[in-house]
């Protein structure tokens, strides 16, 4: 019998390195999908000039408006630059991209373009203080996965009860002039079965995890 691969996603949430949640991601929205296909769309390696976009996909941006991600951009000569249609390696004090969460209970959609309420980073009520991410892999004949994650702490003097989580990526592109793009969009939703508390000076972890097995 020939081995079938498995892609499985799943959401893993840790309170001061403790599982307090582990379950599947079902909640991918349509950007996701829209990205792959300008993604796979892309010729590749293809100069048109000075610069300007090879390929280009349309999401909807945090802001609910349509807008047109670059999935191929070519700059030469003294327009030198690059960048991606994906990043999602928000740095420390971040929450307009990357892994983030919220407090909204509104069921999931795949026109979703933002949280239903983001939590931000903060250190007053209702706030928690996002942390940098972490991305991680692992290899093996028969499974592999990659996870990319992020830690929260509460610094709000207060509980704060998470019930979303997500992902949010960034197609950012410059060359040696200006910025030429950075749109964020969200390309996956998760609300929780049931809230997780963060009790004042204690931490979150949310983990991404994607994995392929036989």
């Amino acid at each position: 019998m020939r081995a079938r691969t498995k892609i499985r996603a799943e959401v893993i949430l840790e309170v001061d390195g403790r599982e307090v949640y582990r379950g599947p991601s079902s909640s991918f929205v349509t950007n996701f999908s829209k990205l792959l296909l300008g993604m796979l769309s892309a010729p590749g390696n293809t100069a048109i000039g000075s610069s300007g976009a090879i390929a280009s996909t349309t999401v909807t941006d945090t802001d609910g408006l349509s807008k047109t991600v670059w999935t191929e951009w070519y700059a030469s000569g003294t327009y030198r630059g690059g960048g991606t249609p994906m990043a999602m390696g928000a740095p420390d004090n971040d929450s307009s991209f990357g892994v983030v969460v919220g407090s909204g209970t509104t069921p999931v959609s795949p026109s979703d373009y933002n949280p239903s309420s983001l939590i931000p980073h903060g250190t007053s009520t209702g706030q928690l203080d996002y942390e940098p991410h972490t991305v991680t892999s692992s290899y093996s004949s028969t499974s592999s996965y990659v996870e990319i994650s992020r830690s929260f702490v509460n610094r709000s003097g207060a509980d704060v009860i998470v019930r979303e989580v997500g992902l949010i990526s960034r197609s950012y592109w410059k060359d040696l002039s200006a910025v030429r793009q950075d749109i964020k969009y969200l390309i996956a939703r998760d609300v929780l079965p049931n809230p997780i508390l963060i009790p004042n000076l204690s931490s979150l972890t949310v983990r991404y995890r994607i994995s392929l097995s036989l």
